[in-house]
């Protein structure tokens, strides 16, 4: 009996290490289970993580392109800045020297102008002096012209003048020759 207490026992034990190693062997199996799933999602992740890397990588380089393509196109943009700067400036120039030479044409035509007109003023004042001259000479003229009439003498012929009445005698003594005649003293 006591053999078979101990059979019994050990049978028990066996039993209960029979269920513990089904239980375990479930347990291992649901851990296999969930490390085959977890293996599939690691392998899954895996391959996401790689397709990730491989698109970074490429955007990575699609970045640097990218940043190149910007740099070409800021080189670009400050040669068109500076060439657009030197044709504004190239502009405006000669819009500054269009106005200069119309500013410069504008002072010619008024001094021109000015030069006329002084010339003008002068003409005028030399008319008004002129006229003021005539008005004097017309006065002068006047005046003359009363002492032309004051100082006229009617008949300019000499019977008309008061002159000394002049003998025969005395107008051969005059008109004669001043030597004796030799007739008359013979």
């Amino acid at each position: 009996m006591e053999d078979h207490v101990v059979a019994s026992r050990n049978d028990k034990e066996i039993e209960s290490i029979g269920s513990e190693i089904k239980r375990l062997s479930k347990e291992l199996e649901a851990t296999k289970r969930e490390g085959k799933k977890d293996a599939e999602k690691i392998e899954a992740l895996t391959e996401d993580w790689k397709i990730i890397h491989q698109e970074n990588e490429a955007l990575m380089t699609q970045t640097v392109a990218h940043k190149a393509r910007i740099t070409a196109l800021e080189v670009e943009r400050d040669q068109d800045i500076c060439r657009a700067s030197r044709v504004a400036r190239r502009d405006i120039a000669n819009r500054y020297r269009e106005i200069l030479e119309s500013l410069k044409d504008k002072w010619t035509r008024k001094k021109k102008g000015v030069s006329a007109e002084i010339q003008l003023h002068e003409v005028i004042a030399n008319i008004d002096l002129l006229n003021a001259e005539l008005a004097c000479l017309r006065d002068m003229e006047g005046y003359c012209e009363d002492l032309v009439a004051s100082a006229t003498v009617s008949d300019w012929s000499i019977s008309e003048l008061d002159l000394p009445q002049v003998s025969n005698d005395s107008v051969d003594q005059v008109g004669g020759s001043s030597v004796p005649d030799d007739s008359a003293s013979s």
